[in-house]
């Protein structure tokens, strides 16, 4: 978090600063000034986003929270393209044998022989942003670009010039003429990440580019131009909520869902886990020179049991810490010890075995130290867990913490 006008300095000089030492920082703004001139200048220097200082903390939270979620989706695009170098993005990126996934990946090939747009929804972590490249790749449009715009990460001042571009002297700040994504795709794809959380006033302007290929630069006023870009979108959120609350424009939905994919969460998924696991072991001690760690029949069984509500994701940032610290222990620590509301069903981790006890230990230790904190008050113990007050009841009862506190 970064003033912009500070006693010493200049916040704009120590941002540009900051930026010459490091270019992958996530960088927030803070100013009571929020003039366009001042945020236009912040996000050329390099800034990531600005929040007016008076805002209340959890909305400032909120702002660095979609900054942090951007930084990591455009980590795993660079992944993408790096892939893609290789020849490596097409449908045997999809990962996965069970019956759920074979009919998704039918889906992903009838909708890359079509020019139909694509609604991808699922949790969050499911691979919603493989599977756009994937259509991507796997179309005849492979050969053309594939512009990747994640929604919640841009500020809404700035959403028409990034989708639509702009024309030079359109507003304070627009020095030059800038091309969107939009006019950059060219005939290739524009996947549309998150894409409800586009502002309502933008929707208007990218239906009519959806449906009839013509849009128009901020400040092009009379100059129509034209794409015949094809339109993917994707999304985690509750969809019937964000039509109800108006977020969403229902005609746009419509147009965006000519065909649809809903991918399935990862515990819906059985051995896949397996499969995803040992794949990305395979594809992280490549990338850093090291051994692949072979799993234990009790790291397989956690894996199973665990309800990853990251989705792959997750599980491709607990194998990444197992190849780096070269041991299967890392599952253990990244999937308990740094999640105190661990998500381990107790009654399926019974079984003898050092790295199922150490989990069980694990847990009940957690548990046992929030009753003791609340004073076995068990309705503030769950909320402090973040589990209902039936799921502690549960583990309490599998734990023998019944009269703990």
């Amino acid at each position: 978090l970064l003033d912009v006008k500070m006693p010493a300095r200049d916040g704009l000089d120590l941002l540009r600063n900051i930026r010459e030492k490091d270019s992958q920082v996530c960088i927030v703004m803070l100013s009571a000034y929020g003039d366009a001139k001042t945020v236009v200048s912040a996000m050329k220097m390099g800034a990531d986003n600005f929040a007016e200082k008076g805002l209340d903390p959890e909305k400032i939270l909120i702002v660095i929270e979609k900054e942090l979620k951007r930084k990591e989706m455009e980590a795993e695009l660079i992944a993408l393209k790096a892939e893609k170098r290789l020849g490596k993005v097409g449908i045997d990126q999809v990962i996965g044998e069970s019956e759920v996934m074979k009919r998704v990946k039918q889906r992903i090939l009838e909708c890359a022989r079509s020019d139909s747009t694509v609604l991808l929804t699922g949790e969050p972590g499911v691979g919603k942003d493989l599977v756009a490249g994937v259509i991507h790749h796997e179309s005849n449009r492979r050969d053309r670009p594939f512009e990747h715009l994640f929604c919640p990460g841009i500020p809404e001042t700035l959403f028409q010039s990034e989708l639509f571009g702009h024309e030079r002297g359109s507003f304070t700040g627009a020095y030059r003429t800038r091309y969107g994504r939009i006019e950059a795709a060219g005939d290739g794809t524009v996947f549309l990440n998150e894409f409800v959380e586009i502002p309502p006033s933008v929707q208007a302007s990218l239906l009519l580019v959806i449906e009839t290929g013509t849009f128009t630069r901020v400040g092009g006023e009379g100059k129509v131009l034209t794409s015949r870009a094809r339109f993917i979108g994707a999304t985690n959120a509750d969809i019937s909520k964000a039509l109800a609350s108006g977020r969403l424009r229902e005609d746009l939905l419509f147009r965006l869902r000519e065909e649809w994919i809903e991918l399935p969460p990862l515990r819906e998924r059985g051995d896949d886990i397996i499969l995803l696991a040992r794949h990305f072991i395979k594809v992280w001690a490549r990338r850093f020179n090291r051994p692949e760690v072979k799993l234990s029949d009790e790291s397989i069984e956690l894996l199973r049991t665990y309800d990853w509500p990251g989705n792959v994701r997750e599980l491709r940032h607990v194998m990444r810490r197992v190849v780096m610290v070269g041991s299967e222990d890392a599952i253990l620590s990244d999937i308990v010890l740094s999640r105190h509301h661990s998500q381990v069903r107790p009654s399926q981790v019974v079984t003898k075995g050092s790295l199922r006890e150490r989990l069980r230990e694990a847990e009940r230790d957690f548990i046992a130290q929030a009753l003791r904190r609340f004073n076995g008050n068990r309705r503030k113990t769950a909320r402090y867990l973040e589990i209902s007050y039936r799921s502690l009841l549960a583990k309490m009862k599998a734990y023998g913490l019944r009269h703990e506190g």
